[in-house]
This record gives C-alpha cells, sequence and structure tokens, in this order.
C-alpha cells in the first residue's frame, strides 16, 4: 500500500477531513492531498508528525511493517521452563551437555 493510500485509511479511521488533519498537522488541507495522492511525500519531521498524531511506527506508514506501533508488543515470558522441574543434580547434567554441545559447535559462550 503506497505511503498515500496508507495516510488516506488512517486519517479515515480516525473519522478526519483532509482539512482537520491539516489543522492538527499545522498543514494545509492541498498539502494532505498531495501526500495522498502520492503527488508528494512529506520530509522527515511531518512523517514523524504523522506517525505521532496517528500513534503508528514510520516503518508502519511506509508499508514496511503490518505493525502499527512496536511498542505496544507484550513480551511473552515462558513460565513453562522444564529446568525448574528437574533436581538439581539432572539441572547441573543439562546445562554441562549444552555446553559440551556449544564447544563442540564451537559457540563461544
Amino acid at each position: 500500500m503506497s505511503f498515500g493510500a496508507k495516510l488516506r485509511a488512517l486519517r479515515e479511521e480516525q473519522g478526519l477531513y483532509q482539512k482537520d488533519l491539516a489543522l492538527k498537522l499545522d498543514l494545509t488541507q492541498k498539502t494532505i492531498s498531495n501526500y495522498e495522492n502520492n503527488e508528494r511525500f512529506p520530509d522527515q519531521k511531518t512523517l514523524s508528525r504523522i506517525a505521532d498524531f496517528f500513534n503508528v511506527s514510520v516503518d508502519f506508514l511506509l508499508d514496511r511493517t503490518d505493525i502499527r506501533n512496536p511498542f505496544e508488543i507484550v513480551a511473552a515470558h515462558r513460565t513453562d521452563d522444564p529446568m525448574t522441574d528437574l533436581p538439581e543434580k539432572a539441572r547441573d547434567s543439562v546445562l554441562a551437555f549444552i555446553k559440551l554441545v556449544k564447544e563442540e559447535l564451537g559457540i563461544e559462550e
């Protein structure tokens, strides 16, 4: 999707007219129209302001990712680590085996 199409979709998603978005970004309605029709492309500062306004990343605006805002991704942590169920001696054996495999493969710790 082009930058212009992405900008139009985000604007319409917010229920804004071009003139409304222009006012919020301190631009003209014609400038927004030019962006949406891919006749012009914003400078870096304006691109950042657009991304901030819509709470999306610049990469999302440029269609480099489908993730709107990478800061919204929540890390998933495993709570089912099988090592925690092993007795200490067994954990030591597993760790020793991992170390042996890494040495054989030439993997630095």
